[in-house]
């Protein structure tokens, strides 16, 4: 019995903690557990805009195409690692990172850095699985791993997914790569709209603190 008492303690304890760095750092979005009792900056300066006249449900992020591009360089220079050339009809969800938020309309929906360093971090592994020699000479997003040869930074499109699909676009009844669905139905894989597309970048990442950022404020908006 003082087992499970000091267990229930424990996590009643550990939740309240969680919620308190969350309500001191008044943030709300797309967290990790560690942007949120990160001691540093939490936030990787891009963010999710609700342009609509409602609230939306936004069930995660995915990497819909990234590029890499040389440290100091814009993206107007990247060089597309997937999918190649423009926007695919196929859906591709590299890097897709669950976690479920309501966005208000005309607000914005904050991504944070430690967020955005494993949405990066799924990307660059799903290429690999398909060419491990791309992108060339970096296996992390930070591009400090023991081989690692070539030091890039990043640029991508912001993809976002509701829960389940009420609009035209594509839809699948695969949940995303990275995570099993906690509710049945299809999902929305274009939330964002094909012409709204655009680079957010470039993202500098850091695979010590493993945190991704921006050095302005960027969004991507649906």
């Amino acid at each position: 019995m003082k087992i499970l008492k000091t267990f229930l303690i424990g996590s009643f304890l550990a939740s309240s903690l969680l919620s308190m760095a969350f309500a001191q750092k008044n943030l709300d979005g797309f967290m990790t557990s560690r942007d949120l009792l990160s001691n540093d900056s939490v936030l990787s300066n891009i963010s999710l805009y609700n342009s609509r006249s409602s609230d939306v449900a936004v069930y995660g992020l995915y990497v819909r195409q990234y590029a890499s591009v040389t440290p100091g360089d814009t993206c107007d220079h990247a060089t597309a690692i997937f999918p190649s050339g423009d926007i695919p009809a196929t859906n591709i969800t590299a890097g897709s990172f669950v976690m479920p938020t309501t966005i208000s309309p005309q607000k914005s929906a904050a991504v944070g850095s430690n967020y955005l360093y494993n949405l990066i971090y799924g990307a660059i592994y799903y290429q690999r699985i398909n060419d491990p020699t791309d992108p060339q000479g970096c296996a992390l997003p930070g591009c400090t791993w023991g081989s690692d040869t070539t030091t890039y930074n990043w640029c991508i499109y912001l993809g976002a997914l509701a829960p389940v699909s009420t609009t035209a676009g594509y839809t699948s009844t695969v949940p995303p790569t990275a995570e099993a669905a906690s509710s049945t139905g299809n999902y929305n894989y274009n939330l964002v709209s094909n012409s709204d597309y655009t680079y957010l970048g470039p993202i500098s990442c850091n695979d010590q603190t493993l945190t991704c950022t921006t050095a302005n404020q960027q969004s991507q908006s649906f």
